[in-house]
């Protein structure tokens, strides 16, 4: 069975614009983002080695900046675009788990909304036992 080692990256503060009325994406609220990595992180743990290791500030960057970039309507479609862009920014990410998080401005008494999604890359992966 191919190892699938984790980094999680976890509650990374981003000033988004997203909602679905127009008036709720006028003004930035803050969100939280996570994000999951599904890799071998063996080479790099091997040898010490920070070159062999994913970008953790790289993926902290993809995330803020796809998350501050425009307005969303929908966490849903911010999360899809951050998977997409995480998968394409690192070959060893075979995977990506990502948590949008949000208060919601129109249910006052529920303190947090969160879509969770996991998306894989397409090819299939070697195996690495």
């Amino acid at each position: 069975m191919a190892t699938r080692d984790k980094i999680c990256i976890l509650g990374v503060r981003c000033k988004a614009r997203v909602g679905v009325p127009e008036k709720e994406r006028r003004r930035p609220q803050s969100i939280e983002i996570d994000a999951v990595l599904e890799c071998d992180i063996r080479p790099a743990a091997k040898n010490d080695d920070f070159k062999a290791a994913v970008d953790y500030q790289n993926v902290e960057r993809t995330v803020r900046s796809l998350a501050e970039g425009r307005p969303w309507r929908l966490i849903e479609t911010l999360a899809e675009e951050i998977a997409r862009a995480l998968l394409r920014c690192d070959a060893r990410i075979l995977a990506v788990i990502v948590r949008a998080h949000k208060r919601p401005a129109l249910m006052p008494l529920t303190r947090d909304v969160c879509v969770e999604i996991r998306r894989a890359r397409r090819r299939a992966s070697r195996r690495m036992d």
